[in-house]
C-alpha cells in the first residue's frame, strides 16, 4: 500500500496491500505460510501473489488507517553480517518513513475508531534457490542478504523475500484483507556485497522500495 520507507529486510512488507518488489515466478501455497496471518483458508491458490479482499472494504467505509509496526516474524537472529542493532535500526527508519509517506495520501490515526482499517504486515521468511540449494529452502530473516550471494560454484543465486498483510476493522476486529507476497531478491545483490549490513547502507534500497508500496490502497480507503 511509499517514498522513504521500510527496505530490503524491510519494506516489502508494507508494500504488500502492496505492489514494491517485483514478483517471483513462483508458486506460493500453504507449505510457505508462516501462521502470521490469522487464518489462510481464504487465500486462494496462486503464483507470486495470493490476495484476499473483503466486500465489506471500501473508500465509503474506510477513510482511515492505523498502522501496526512492521516486524520480522518469527524474530531474526542476528549474525556477523546483521547485527541486533542494524536490525532495530532498519524496522525503526522503515516504520516512520512508511507512517509519513502513508500519511501523505491518508489519514493516519494513532487508535482504532469507525472508518478505520488497521494493518500489520510482517517479513516473514527468505526463499533461496541456486545450486546446492532447493527452492524454498526458508532461513531466518537475519540471513535475507546472506541469500543474494554467489553459491560455491560462482552461480548467482535467486533469493526471495515473502510478505504478509493483513488488514482488519480496528473496531470490531473483522478480518477485511490479506495478502502473502513472494518478492523476488534482486535489489539484494548490491546490499549483500558488505560485509557488514548497517541502516546506511541499506537505506537507498528501503527508499527505492517504498515508492512502490500499498498502490492500491486508493481502491479500498478513501484518500484524503
Amino acid at each position: 500500500m511509499k517514498k522513504s520507507i521500510a527496505g530490503q529486510v524491510g519494506i516489502a512488507v508494507i508494500a504488500a496491500m502492496l505492489g514494491g518488489c517485483a514478483s517471483s515466478p513462483s508458486q506460493t501455497d500453504a507449505t510457505q505460510d508462516s501462521g502470521f496471518l490469522r487464518d489462510y483458508s481464504n487465500l486462494p491458490p496462486g503464483r507470486s501473489v495470493r490476495t484476499w479482499v473483503s466486500p465489506k472494504l471500501t473508500p465509503a467505509n474506510y477513510n482511515a488507517i492505523l498502522l501496526d509496526p512492521l516486524v520480522f516474524y518469527p524474530e531474526p537472529r542476528p549474525n556477523p553480517q546483521v547485527s541486533a542493532e542494524a536490525l532495530q535500526q532498519i524496522l525503526a527508519y522503515s516504520n516512520e518513513t512508511l507512517k509519513r509517506s502513508l500519511g501523505q495520501r491518508f489519514r493516519v490515526v494513532d487508535r482504532p475508531g469507525p472508518g478505520v482499517l488497521r494493518l500489520r504486515a510482517a517479513f516473514t521468511s527468505v526463499a533461496a534457490q541456486g545450486e546446492g540449494l532447493k527452492p524454498y529452502q526458508y532461513v531466518p530473516m537475519a540471513f535475507v542478504a546472506t541469500m543474494a550471494l554467489r553459491s560455491a560454484t560462482g552461480t548467482p543465486q535467486e533469493a526471495y523475500v515473502v510478505i504478509e498483510v493483513e488488514g482488519t476493522d480496528s473496531v470490531t476486529g473483522e478480518l477485511l484483507g490479506q495478502r502473502v507476497r513472494v518478492g523476488t531478491g534482486e535489489r539484494l545483490a548490491k546490499v549483500a556485497d558488505q560485509k557488514v549490513i548497517t541502516l546506511d547502507t541499506i537505506k537507498p534500497l528501503l527508499d527505492e522500495l517504498a515508492n512502490g508500496a500499498f498502490p492500491e490502497l486508493s481502491q479500498y480507503v478513501r484518500p484524503k
